[in-house]
C-alpha cells in the first residue's frame, strides 16, 4: 500500500511537471489551418507568455516580410484553441504564409512590433530561433477562383484620379474599402505621411463608397501634397480614435504589406 502511495504520488507529480514543461513551451499547430477570406483559424497555439499569434507575407526570395504583417490576435500564456486571426486581405488560395509567435514586452497590451519599432513585442524565440510556422491555403475551384477575381478588382482603393477640392473640402469620386472604416486625409513631410496626426477623415462602409467628402481643418493650400489614407474601424465604436497615444486602435489598411493609401495635391 505504501509503495502503490508513492507510485501515485510520484505519477501525479510526474504528470503536473509534465504538463508545467509543455505549458512553457511556445508551439503553432499549423496542420489543418482552416481558412475562410481573411481569416485564418490555428486549432492550437501555445505560448510561453502573453503575447500576439502574428501573420506574415512570404516574399519573392522565400523569406519571411518582416517586420512587416498583414494580422495579428492575442494569445495568452499556455494553450490557446481555435485562434482566429484576421488578415488584411482576403488569403489567397494555394499561397504560403507565415505564423509567428510575438512576445508582449512593453505591458501596453497592443502589438507594436513594425517598422521603426523593433525593440518592442519581439519574436517568440526557442533555441535561439523564431517560433514559426508555414501554412499554405487550399487551392481554390475554379468558381471560386473567378469570384476571387471579382474581389480583387474590389481591393481597399482611394481613386486619387476624380478628386476635386473646393476650399477645406475634398471630394473623392470613388473608395474602395474591405471592411468599414475611414478615409482619413494626412499632411505630407519629406515625402512621407506625417502619422498618426491627421487634419480630416470620413466615415466610409466595406464596399464602393461614391462622392465621398473629407473636410479638414484648414484650407487645402496650392501645390501642397496630401495623402489619403484608409483606416479600419478596430473596436466597433463608430469614432475615428487612431492618432497620438492612440495607435493600437482603427489604424491604416494595409493590403501586401503596403498603406492601402494614395498622394493628391490641390
Amino acid at each position: 500500500m505504501k509503495l502503490l502511495k508513492m507510485t501515485v504520488a510520484t505519477l501525479a507529480l510526474t504528470a503536473g511537471s509534465a504538463f508545467a514543461a509543455a505549458h512553457s513551451t511556445a508551439m503553432i499547430d499549423a496542420d489543418n489551418v482552416k481558412t475562410d477570406g481573411a481569416t485564418a483559424t490555428f486549432a492550437n497555439v501555445m505560448a510561453s507568455s502573453d503575447g500576439y499569434l502574428v501573420l506574415h507575407n512570404i516574399g519573392a526570395d522565400g523569406n519571411v516580410v518582416a517586420p512587416a504583417s498583414i494580422g495579428h490576435v492575442a494569445v495568452k500564456k499556455g494553450e490557446n484553441t481555435n485562434v482566429k486571426i484576421t488578415a488584411d486581405a482576403p488569403l489567397k488560395g494555394g499561397a504560403s504564409y507565415i505564423a509567428m509567435l510575438h512576445d508582449e514586452t512593453n505591458g501596453n497590451t497592443s502589438y507594436d512590433f513594425a517598422e521603426g519599432m523593433t525593440d518592442a513585442d519581439t519574436p517568440t524565440m526557442m533555441d535561439d530561433k523564431p517560433v514559426v510556422e508555414k501554412f499554405t491555403v487550399a487551392a481554390m475551384s475554379g468558381s471560386m477562383e473567378s469570384s476571387m477575381d471579382k474581389m480583387s478588382d474590389m481591393m481597399p482603393m482611394v481613386d486619387i484620379k476624380t478628386v476635386t477640392i473646393n476650399g477645406d473640402t475634398a471630394r473623392f469620386g470613388s473608395i474602395m474599402a474591405g471592411e468599414d472604416g475611414y478615409v482619413v486625409i494626412h499632411t505630407m513631410l519629406d515625402g512621407a505621411p506625417v502619422i498618426p496626426a491627421s487634419i480630416g477623415h470620413s466615415r466610409i462602409l466595406a464596399g464602393e463608397n461614391k462622392d465621398v467628402t473629407v473636410t479638414i481643418d484648414y484650407d487645402f493650400v496650392d501645390g501642397e501634397t496630401y495623402m489619403a489614407m484608409l483606416h479600419t474601424e478596430t473596436n466597433g465604436n463608430g469614432t475615428y480614435e487612431f492618432g497620438i497615444g492612440m495607435t493600437d486602435v482603427d489604424g491604416p489598411v494595409m493590403v501586401d504589406g503596403k498603406l492601402a493609401a494614395d498622394v493628391f495635391s490641390k
